[in-house]
């Protein structure tokens, strides 16, 4: 193929399937119908792939980072949707496709038949054409469908002889959330070395642009997907050979480990992340007057200074879904009946109480610092925010959304003394998350993202991102041991922060915390992203894949 919208990738496609098909045919040669066919449908295989991999190519030069992808939408919906595709697909995919994708709401790149030739761009139609010539195609079709702000689920038809195939996936710009853990730095400026420890589990994909440091002194840590990093020390500071990683740790990832180059750092540098976001995010927020004299314009809310931010939904009488308190006024807020993007917000401290609806896109921002603290030492939130501080973003309270909260655990989470989660209780969590949960947050400071006061068992349903500093505890290093800290979404952070300390003796927790980090599926997906979400524009991935025929 030509130059364009296609990749290597298509190479490796053709590769795969040429294989393939030549073991059919050796199986199957006295079965000459038979196996024409099979020929034919695994040829289609390959061809729907390929044309999915041009519109993925496409797509990139409109991802336009948080904001998403730059295309119009319509309600022309192919007619193959409901009659042939939805068909095809098995019960989890047609679920999937039923719950999430907007059928109605559809970007149509390109249609070739004998009744059709339309394209959006000349380069992809003279690409695909030659394609679909080259292969004796009768028919090529490639549609994107809104998945959601930020990803898009993307459709290609093929079609000869009669036989139709369809390639589909969900397609986004590149999420800065892809990894449970992900660090510039793995060592303090003052030369302390953090490490991983014995019964810390790391659950999901994981980076570093540094060598990560491992105690193994009475047990080694788990990571349960692939690791990308420099490599590892250990606990004397020596580089590990790689021969040797399963005696520091538990890597169970397929590949266990990726050793990172210099270029695939270069791609994701946090300092230019960091202007590209701050820029980004501004466009997306405006001033309480603003909001209350334009209440049709879908936007976040922007603050001057300190505030306190706390989510109380469906806890007692004071049940709201977000307070933001600056000095003595609060500015209440709760999602009307409707549903987002409506919500009510009333003002009261300060003068005279006012109210109104406004439509409200989820994103609090602060030029100061931004606390996180309630009623109780627990938020629990319904809905998808975003909360940014030029700052410190500081939290005092447990972060759990309403339903899960409901669902999985005790009334011990208000309080001092929260529950530990067990490995059972984890996959509860995952399965609860990717069938019924509807929340998300992020929680973004421009400098540190801070556990202020050390809740026993402390519980954090986010994606935490500490663009200049870190993800860290205050007094890690001072009291007694809180147990475990359990983040459930992703961390992203430029210097790797301190949560507690151990006894390099034994490997047991002596202050703060030990860490059970696991990464949200949802974010696989693109479900349920924060309007907000960090993502670097310019880039496009492939979350999942499948056929159907």
């Amino acid at each position: 193929m030509k130059k364009g919208f296609a990749t290597a990738i298509v190479l490796i496609f053709l590769v795969i399937f040429s294989v393939i098909l030549l073991s059919i045919y050796e199986i199957a040669q006295n079965y000459r119908q038979n196996a024409i066919r099979m020929s034919l449908s695994a040829q289609l295989d390959t061809d729907a792939l390929n044309i999915l991999n041009c519109g993925i190519g496409y797509l990139r030069s409109k991802s336009i980072g948080i904001m998403g992808f730059n295309v119009t939408f319509t309600q022309d919906t192919p007619s193959w949707f409901d009659n042939d595709y939805m068909s095809k697909l098995n019960d989890s995919w047609k679920t999937f496709v039923t719950q999430n994708v907007k059928k109605n709401s559809v970007y149509k790149l390109l249609s070739l038949n004998p009744s059709s030739n339309f394209s959006v761009d000349s380069t992809l139609a003279s690409e695909i054409s030659e394609y679909k010539n080259s292969r004796n195609l009768n028919s090529v079709e490639l549609y994107a469908f809104e998945l959601s702000r930020l990803s898009l689920f993307l459709v290609s038809r093929v079609e000869r002889n009669g036989m139709t195939t369809y390639a589909y996936g969900i397609v986004g710009s590149k999420l800065l959330n892809q990894y449970i853990y992900f660090t510039n730095k793995e060592k303090l400026p003052t030369g302390t070395t953090i490490y991983f420890k014995s019964g810390e589990l790391i659950d999901g994909p994981m980076r570093t642009h540094d060598y990560i440091n491992i105690n193994n002194t009475g047990g080694k840590p788990t990571f349960l997907s692939t690791i990308e990093v420099l490599g590892i020390k250990d606990q004397n500071g020596n580089i590990v050979p790689t021969a040797n990683y399963q005696n520091y740790a538990n890597l169970q990832g397929n590949p266990p480990y990726r050793i990172l180059t210099q270029q695939e750092i270069d791609t994701l540098r946090f300092d230019l992340i960091k202007q590209e976001y701050k820029l980004a995010i501004n466009t997306l927020v405006n001033t309480y007057d603003f909001a209350k004299n334009n209440p049709n314009s879908l936007t976040g809310l922007k603050f001057t200074g300190d505030i306190t931010v706390s989510f109380n939904h469906g806890q007692g009488n004071a049940n709201y879904d977000v307070k933001i308190s600056q000095g003595n006024v609060d500015y209440i807020i709760t999602w009307e009946p409707s549903g987002p993007p409506k919500a009510r917000v009333r003002k009261q401290g300060g003068g005279q109480p006012e109210e109104f609806v406004f439509n409200f896109n989820g994103v609090i921002y602060s030029t100061g610092n931004m606390t996180v603290d309630g009623p109780t030492k627990l938020s629990t939130y319904k809905g998808n925010y975003t909360l940014y501080s030029e700052n410190d973003l500081i939290l005092k309270d447990r972060l759990i959304p309403a339903q899960a909260y409901n669902a999985l655990f005790s009334a011990n989470e208000h309080g001092i003394n929260g529950d530990t989660i067990t490995v059972q209780q984890i996959q509860q969590i995952k399965d609860f998350s990717s069938s019924t949960e509807t929340s998300s947050l992020n929680l973004i400071g421009e400098k540190n993202v801070r556990i202020a006061e050390k809740l026993d068992n402390m519980k954090i349903f986010a994606s935490i991102f500490a663009f200049d500093g870190s993800f860290t505890v205050d007094n890690y290093n001072s009291g007694n041991a809180n147990g475990q800290l359990f983040v459930f979404g992703s961390i992203m952070q430029n210097v790797r922060g301190p949560v507690g300390t151990f006894n390099p003796s034994t490997g047991q927790t002596s202050t703060g915390y030990y860490k059970t980090y696991v990464y949200d599926p949802r974010i696989v997906t693109g479900a349920y992203q924060p309007t907000g979400t960090p993502t670097k524009s310019g880039t496009i991935r492939l979350f999942v894949l499948g056929l159907a025929k």
